[in-house]
């Protein structure tokens, strides 16, 4: 619906030979496929342009600064609308690194788990040995020592063999014992090693992990503070439009005033929409912190049905919002989206995009059945749920809700068949 705002606001800057217009003003509406860059810097201000001109007191007619003013505007929210779909589209990419580290965190405590468990069997090894040479060396001192001369100059000789025997074979079991407590040592030195190790590494993907956050959290406030000022901007360009018809009206130039109406009205409707869009990025953030960074947990499994079974459930969850890394049953992101479908249909996948696309048979555009998943582009910043007819099911990105859109074809990397 961009084009849309262009049309009216280039009919408006032409003066009299102005011609009604129909459709929408949609300063911002054209999502799909967010995954182009902002081109050039940004360019937007904190508050909307408060130079405008008036209507003319000598013949009734607007000004042409009406029109630049306009224009301006217009510019303005092309602007912001860039630098937001360029943010949406690295938060995107965050919120999967951010899902790629919640599996790498689980995989972390379960290396940990097993280390610590490793440095406990290490220390009771260590205490029996410890134990059993102990045992051996009091032993041999309470047999007087172990010198084989010893032995055979005291006590009765007729027996001395038989007590060299035994000393002999206690300094062996001492020898053994001794050995077995160096080995066991050495195991514990090395359990512990590991186990400090692992410590080290989850601590640093917890740090990570909460890094990650604070980023999507100050990215979340970045977006807020843009569709803020997205939404004072269309709030201007409805006032400004509002101006221009009535000047219109008033100079009898009817077609002027209805494109300037159309305008206003559409305006208002963005501004609206825009509001909402807001809403939900402020509900998002606030769910998104109050959820605590805890590793992934075990994709879901139990279900079935297959391919049906998750095109139904992927209808059922039209409308949910979408949040980072929420993956059911009030909200989703992307890649959470697909888990819970696919869990729900008897196939357990991961809950990040990159292992999706390798959780399944690789599929072409031109073999692509419902169900299957959608990635898209080359950092497979995002997935959907194929349905058929060129659409998709899928939580598109913070600030809006899960929906059946058309397949983003320009940014599309593949497809994948879960389970096949």
């Amino acid at each position: 619906m961009r084009p849309v705002l262009i049309t009216l606001l280039g009919v408006l800057a032409a003066g009299p030979s102005l011609t009604g217009a129909g459709g929408g003003i949609g300063a911002g509406m054209a999502r799909a496929e967010p995954n182009a860059p902002a081109r050039g810097g940004d360019t937007r201000s904190d508050t909307p342009d408060d130079t405008h001109g008036g209507s003319d007191g000598s013949d009734g007619g607007p000004q042409v600064g009406y029109a630049e003013d306009l224009g301006s505007i217009a510019a303005q929210i092309t602007a912001t609308r860039a630098h937001l779909d360029d943010l949406s589209h690295k938060m995107s990419v965050a919120a999967e690194q951010y899902n790629a580290e919640r599996i790498r965190l689980a995989e972390a405590e379960r290396a940990a788990a097993t280390a610590a468990q490793q440095l406990r069997t290490a220390d009771v090894a260590v205490r029996h040995a410890s134990d059993r040479h102990r045992g051996l060396v009091t032993s041999a001192y309470r047999s007087g020592g172990l010198e084989q001369l010893s032995i055979l100059l005291t006590g009765d000789p007729r027996t001395a063999l038989d007590r060299a025997g035994a000393v002999d074979a206690l300094s062996r079991r001492q020898r053994a014992a001794e050995s077995d407590l160096r080995l066991a040592r050495h195991d514990q030195t090395e359990a512990k090693q590991a186990a400090d190790e692992t410590r080290a590494g989850r601590q640093r993907l917890v740090d990570s992990l909460a890094e990650r956050r604070r980023g999507l959290e100050e990215s979340a406030g970045e977006q807020g503070r843009l569709l803020d000022g997205l939404i004072a901007r269309q709030a201007e360009l409805e006032r400004q439009a509002r101006e221009r018809e009535a000047a219109a009206l008033r100079a009898r130039k009817a077609a002027e005033a209805a494109a300037a109406a159309e305008t206003a009205r559409q305006a208002a409707l963005e501004r609206d929409r825009l509001t909402r869009e807001a809403g939900l990025v402020t509900t998002a953030g606030n769910a998104f912190a109050a959820a605590p960074a805890l590793p992934a947990a075990p994709p879901p499994t139990g279900g079935s049905g297959g391919a049906a079974r998750a095109v139904q459930e992927a209808r059922a969850q039209l409308g949910k919002p979408y949040v980072w890394g929420a993956e059911g049953p009030d909200s989703f992101d992307c890649s959470g989206l697909t888990q819970w479908v696919w869990g729900k249909a008897g196939v357990s996948i991961p809950h990040y995009t990159g292992d999706q696309w390798t959780a399944g048979r690789r599929v072409t555009r031109d073999e692509l059945i419902p169900g299957d998943l959608v990635f898209f582009g080359a950092d497979l910043y995002h997935v959907g749920i194929y349905i058929g007819n060129g659409q998709m099911i899928h939580a598109p990105r913070t600030g809006e809700v899960v929906r059946i859109e058309n397949v983003w074809w320009s940014s599309f990397q593949g497809g994948v068949r879960p389970g096949a």
